[in-house]
């Protein structure tokens, strides 16, 4: 039996294993894909977290990443704030950082698995038991870690799946990710609106630049190809036209449908969730990466507490809830009410001009994004 198994190998599953494992715990690590892959992402992560990063063994100098800090969001017209980040951060790729991530995990002795999905897990009495393609495993803590979309949130009937029309603007997104190869600064992060969604450019580690965007399903359905979409709706924006005709580093881009942004229960059937399973953070809000990374920590040291003995899995759980809501409540709150303007074309003009107007406030919303070092 192992001490815990993490369902899902993403920078929350991957960290809190190499964290727990080199704490003296038996981890084994379920991932569905084969490493190294590309995820969409928008490939950013503030500096709040590097110095967790850091002592993983992923060192930003080292590898060269990109110093990010300045920020320029525009409307679907074209109008544009454009200001400093305080804290700022790196651009790094999650092809290269997950891969990173999972090397060190073999080296410090998890258990990894990869094509390896899971299709159910059951509470026992003395602790879970996971199906997966590979065979069953016994395990004394499971974790949750499967990322924005899985077949076990609908093992789960997790409750975000279910119809909900007052939070219908923050369902069925697609979400689209290219690397692109062009004239682009280091140190800039983009926010680009067009109808129906929006688009973040940043650039990450070997001069690559991160193209990410999110679209409204229905955008999508009124036409036949992603190309297509891009056409009737990115490039409507100046922006988005000119960065649409940079060299693509792959043939065809990164997709994933049906994202959802409305809220979810970090808890479920008894067990805690980390990274996008327990919460999707709306891109435009960014630090995602960092928010699963930071997730993993919270976690791991209460898993810690539990597996030797000074706490109950109760006590776990209640523990969990009120440190995650404490520290990520708000920005998520935050990151939610933005989802619901961005995206539609004259109400973002009229915020971006408002907060042109407002700096004091913009500087208190970027602050909002980002968090304490951990």
């Amino acid at each position: 039996m192992k001490d815990v198994i993490i369902i899902g190998g993403g920078l929350g599953g991957l960290s809190l294993s190499i964290q727990l494992q080199r704490k003296g715990m038996s981890c084994v690590l379920l991932e569905q894909k084969t490493y190294p892959f590309h995820r969409v992402c928008g490939e950013y992560i503030s500096y709040e977290a590097w110095p967790f990063l850091t002592s993983l063994g992923v060192d930003p100098d080292q590898y060269q990443l990109p110093k990010i800090n300045k920020l320029r969001v525009s409307s679907n017209n074209g109008d544009v704030l454009e200001k400093t980040m305080p804290q700022g951060g790196r651009g790094i790729s999650r092809y290269f950082l997950d891969n990173l991530l999972y090397e060190i995990a073999l080296n410090d002795g998890v258990d990894v698995r990869t094509s390896c999905k899971v299709n159910a897990v059951y509470q026992e009495i003395t602790g879970w038991e996971v199906h997966t393609t590979s065979g069953n495993i016994k395990g004394r803590t499971v974790v949750g870690a499967f990322g924005k979309r899985s077949s076990l949130d609908k093992f789960f009937e997790r409750n975000y799946l279910k119809k909900n029309l007052s939070n219908s603007r923050l369902k069925n997104f697609v979400g689209v990710k290219y690397h692109l190869e062009g004239d682009f600064p280091d140190d800039v992060i983009e926010l680009h609106n067009f109808s129906g969604g929006y688009c973040g450019i940043s650039k990450v580690e070997n001069d690559k630049i991160c193209m990410c965007y999110l679209s409204r399903g229905q955008n999508l359905k009124k036409v036949r190809t992603l190309k297509e979409m891009e056409s009737a709706y990115l490039s409507k924006n100046p922006f988005l036209r000119k960065y649409l005709e940079f060299d693509r580093a792959w043939d065809k881009p990164v997709s994933i449908a049906k994202i959802d942004f409305s809220s979810k229960n970090l808890i479920e059937s008894n067990i805690p969730m980390i990274g996008d399973a327990a919460g999707l953070i709306a891109p435009l809000c960014g630090n995602g990466m960092s928010m699963s990374l930071q997730s993993s920590v919270m976690l791991a040291d209460l898993l810690l507490d539990y597996l030797n003995d000074n706490l109950s899995w109760d006590e776990l759980v209640e523990h969990y809830k009120s440190e995650w809501k404490q520290t990520f409540g708000k920005r998520l709150f935050i990151g939610r009410s933005i989802q619901k303007v961005f995206g539609e074309e004259y109400s973002t003009s009229i915020m971006i001009n408002l907060l042109k107007r407002m700096p004091k406030v913009t500087d208190k919303l970027i602050s909002s994004t980002h968090g304490e070092i951990f």
